[in-house]
């Protein structure tokens, strides 16, 4: 897989909102979203949100019956539902992928790809495990080397499929995380249905949704 180097946000799911959020369904209070059409629990966001409202950080948390509160519950359902995706790809490879070649992704600079995803990178094994299944992949062709390092002042590597310069390394861990990133929004929109109340925190026709066009 070539990667095409791209400028600006990722493509993370977090940017797309076509996971039919503004038909999202009326679900058991102990549901959180469906995945696969199996409902995820209710439990996990709430274990969440509990350990979030315990920590340091609770003092500067939004009230929980507050827009921003009920928009925080949102995106940190987001950040689970990702998880427990990830944990279903993983067992779908279980006896087809049993080690991934080469060098990690280096996930340090994974908000590129939005704040969703990379909390998801930040606190899941499993979601780094995934992140590196789908993109390990994924090249730099020689033509975009010989360009990005023309602009950088530098010279082009020798081998476009050994980053030995830090910079084409960085172009590398980026290319893989938006591949990452698209192979996360379409799972997304194959497996996840989310439930009313629980819509993502970008969609613009859940009513909490603090951006208008």
């Amino acid at each position: 897989m070539t990667a095409t180097l791209q400028h600006g946000r990722g493509a993370g799911h977090e940017n797309g909102h076509g996971h039919g959020h503004g038909n999202a369904p009326h679900a058991p209070a102990g549901v959180m979203a469906y995945l696969n059409d199996r409902p995820v629990p209710r439990a996990l966001l709430d274990e969440r949100l509990a350990v979030l409202r315990a920590s340091d950080a609770a003092c500067v948390l939004p009230r929980e019956d507050s827009r921003e509160g009920r928009q925080l519950a949102r995106w940190v359902a987001q950040v689970v539902i990702t998880e427990q995706l990830c944990v279903d790809e993983l067992q779908r490879r279980a006896d087809v992928v049993p080690d991934v070649p080469g060098k990690p992704l280096d996930v340090s600079t994974a908000i590129a790809v939005g704040s969703i995803t990379a909390a998801a990178l930040a606190g899941s094994e499993p979601v780094r495990r995934v992140a590196e299944l789908v993109s390990h992949d994924v090249r730099i062709s020689r033509t975009q080397l010989e360009y990005a390092a023309d602009v950088l002042g530098e010279q082009p590597p020798a081998d476009p499929d050994v980053p030995a310069a830090r910079w084409h390394a960085e172009l590398l861990d980026s290319a893989r995380l938006e591949a990452f990133a698209r192979w996360l929004n379409a799972a997304m929109h194959e497996r996840v249905r989310l439930v009313h109340g629980l819509e993502h925190p970008g969609d613009s026709n859940q009513p909490d949704n603090l951006h208008r066009h």
